[in-house]
């Protein structure tokens, strides 16, 4: 990608000569402007000759056509050291202090994308104007584990107030990367302008030039440190509770907004700031999540796994099982294909169910304004809800998502083969069971592939894609397309028990839940856990998934390997209740009676340490990974990766398990090599 150019015209006004500066990279909009070394350096360049001018009125910055700028070149992190982090954060500061000392006017003009640096860079002109089309707008440094160094922390507060720079610079990434909209970014302050896209140019000049004359002047009466301490204890909470301590990025930002709010020294906070970026982008945190930004925004993406053939057109599309995750599949794919599908149950009650679920989906995105409401009702019409295999007739692409039992399974892929033409592909969303095994009986089981989800569909975003043996190229071809069609990362798994994501999980929970045994509390067990950084300890996931699903991947995983996957008294105990979960949450989180007073605790055992704790599960898991790389479950340890991040929530500053493994030298200790290698398996 060629680097950003800060490219400098003229316009000759009534109000004298201004000056238009334009990022540009020189790529389309797919590839956006972002900042290094050459890039200040341009703007150095810019900067000298807007210096030395001595008839210029005012300057308008800008980008290119739907781009401003989304901030520093993150491969430009890999490996960096202290003193180099140190020199980065002055070189930004420098470029950018000197656009602010210009003698005239400045406007930025937002006029699309604008993350990090790019907002920095903005905060630094006098007066921002933003485009209606400017799609987002978000500080996601904390979300890297490093924190805005480039006048970020230090400007935020005083132009738009605490509480909203702790919101957009620690809670909005913490909280999944949240981003504003153009409209969110104007309203808390961001910018002084809102303006239509389609005048937007124009019109953030005539602003300038109005500016210029003194026509127009913008007021703003702001106390910076107006609901501080309300704003800091929020943003340590939030902190607390998404990473458990684990990486100190958040509470430094904290630490930096509270300064410049109570009035600190610019030129101080800047090199606080330095001296921030310093510790954090060399951490093991940052390098974790800088790797886990490549998978899961350009690898997965990519699809390495694909094979080089002709995906089948998908014209027509069925779900099998229209219960709580087929609804939720149905919904899924009717906003995402916009083609006839089937939704076929044995129950008319349930499909009824399904019928009001997805209709009230998509009620729900054309109360938000996502979806035209002539739209919504054309897709409810797209949809046939029936008993009757017959129906499901000349669908492309059909999907399994009933009871994990084998032998229900097989019977309705023997009913499907017997409505469906032989190129057909069926996909089962089984989270455990062979996909092989329950294709065996078909004429045509290699149209068969595995295409599992996590719950909640419309949130998590893996699928992972099974590939039994013997399934053709095309109906995996049609599955990863089928996944990028969805807006699914779509990560290959070979057919083995449990796939990647469970399979990982349980060993990892199982050898973590073994405290219990040695007197340990559910409690002090998922906060040893979390104290790794994760977002839930074993017990609380538990009660998210299920205890039953729990109890029967568990049950899989068992009589596939016996001799690391053991299903305790305990356990046991858990999987066979009726109970929702671990967790009485509507008597403030306590552990059920039931299952209290049922628990059995080895006699005469201690307790383990936290430590202890984190360590048997790490080396357990640990060890499945690297079976499961040695044996070719998957491609390459990144697949692991991508899945624990994508699928289980595991934060970008661990990088998924093999990264956080090979960083804390437990992969070395365990196995003499690192999980990672140099080559990418899945690029073979």
């Amino acid at each position: 990608m060629s680097h950003t150019q800060f490219k400098l015209t003229y316009a000759d006004r009534p109000v004298g000569r201004l000056a238009i500066l334009t990022m540009d990279n020189g790529e389309d909009h797919t590839k956006p402007n972002t900042f290094g070394e050459e890039a200040l350096a341009s703007l150095g360049a810019a900067l000298d000759e807007l210096e030395a001018a001595e008839d210029l009125a005012g300057l308008m910055l800008t980008g290119k056509h739907f781009i401003f700028a989304v901030g520093a070149d993150l491969k430009s992190f890999t490996g960096m050291d202290a003193d180099r982090a140190r020199a980065a954060g002055k070189a930004g500061h420098d470029a950018f202090a000197r656009l602010m000392a210009l003698p005239f006017p400045t406007l930025a003009a937002i006029n699309g994308a604008c993350m990090g640096g790019g907002v920095e860079i903005a905060l630094h002109c006098d007066v921002r104007t933003i485009s209606s089309g400017a799609q987002v707008v978000a500080f996601p440094e904390v979300f890297l584990s490093i924190l805005p160094a480039w006048g970020g922390t230090q400007l935020a507060p005083r132009i738009v107030g605490a509480a909203n720079a702790v919101e957009t610079l620690v809670i909005n990434p913490l909280n999944n990367n949240k981003v504003m909209s153009p409209r969110q970014a104007f309203d808390r302050g961001y910018a002084d302008r809102y303006l239509d896209s389609a005048s937007f140019l124009d019109d953030s000049l005539a602003l300038l030039e109005r500016l210029v004359s003194g026509e127009e002047a913008i007021e703003r009466d702001l106390d910076p440190s107006a609901g501080l301490d309300e704003a800091l204890a929020n943003g340590r909470a939030m902190a607390d509770g998404k990473t458990n301590g684990a990486t100190r990025a958040p509470y430094l930002a904290l630490e930096l907004i509270e300064f410049a709010a109570r009035g600190g020294d610019l030129d101080e906070g800047r090199r606080r700031e330095q001296e921030a970026l310093a510790e954090l982008l060399p951490a093991r945190q940052a390098q974790a999540s800088v790797y886990s930004f490549d998978l899961v925004q350009a690898r997965v993406r990519k699809q390495p796994w694909k094979p080089d053939a002709q995906p089948r057109k998908v014209t027509k599309a069925a779900i099998i099982g229209a219960g709580l995750m087929g609804a939720q599949l149905g919904a899924l794919h009717l906003q995402r294909l916009e083609v006839p599908l089937v939704m076929k149950d044995i129950d008319g009650g349930v499909l009824e169910r399904c019928r009001a679920h997805i209709e009230e989906t998509l009620d729900k995105r054309v109360a938000k304004g996502r979806l035209k409401p002539g739209k919504a009702t054309f897709l409810k019409g797209l949809v046939t809800y029936t008993t009757s295999y017959e129906d499901v007739a000349g669908a492309d692409w059909v999907m399994e998502a009933v009871l994990e039992r084998m032998d229900l399974k097989q019977a309705i892929f023997a009913d499907l083969e017997a409505v469906l033409d032989e190129g057909a592909v069926i996909a089962t969303n089984t989270s455990s069971l062979s996909v092989g095994e329950m294709a065996s009986k078909l004429a045509h089981p290699e149209r068969v592939v595995g295409f599992h989800f996590f719950n909640p569909v419309a949130v998590l975003p893996l699928v992972e894609v099974i590939k039994p043996e013997g399934v053709s190229d095309e109906a995996m071809a049609t599955a990863f397309a089928v996944a990028k069609k969805l807006k699914k990362s779509a990560v290959q798994c070979a057919d083995a028990p449990a796939f990647i994501v469970n399979r990982l999980l349980l060993r990892f929970n199982g050898a973590a839940t073994e405290g219990l045994r040695h007197g340990n509390g559910f409690q002090e067990i998922d906060t040893a856990v979390k104290r790794l950084g994760l977002p839930m300890g074993p017990f609380e996931l538990f009660g998210l998934v299920g205890l039953k699903v729990a109890y029967h991947t568990a049950e899989t995983l068992v009589a596939a390997f016996p001799d690391r996957y053991e299903i305790d008294d305990n356990f046991r105990m858990m999987g066979e209740s009726d109970l929702p979960g671990i967790y009485d949450w509507s008597k403030g989180g306590e552990v059920y009676a039931e299952i209290r007073d049922a628990l059995v605790v080895e006699e005469g055992a201690t307790p383990l340490t936290e430590e202890q704790i984190q360590r048997r599960a790490l080396e357990a898991v640990a060890d499945e990974a690297r079976r499961m790389i040695d044996e070719g479950v998957v491609a390459d340890a990144r697949d692991l990766d991508t899945g624990m991040l994508l699928g289980a929530g595991w934060p970008f500053f661990n990088g998924g398990i093999c990264k956080y493994l090979d960083q804390t030298g437990i992969s070395e200790e365990l196995f003499g090599r690192p999980l990672l290698t140099a080559e990418d398996g899945a690029r073979r």
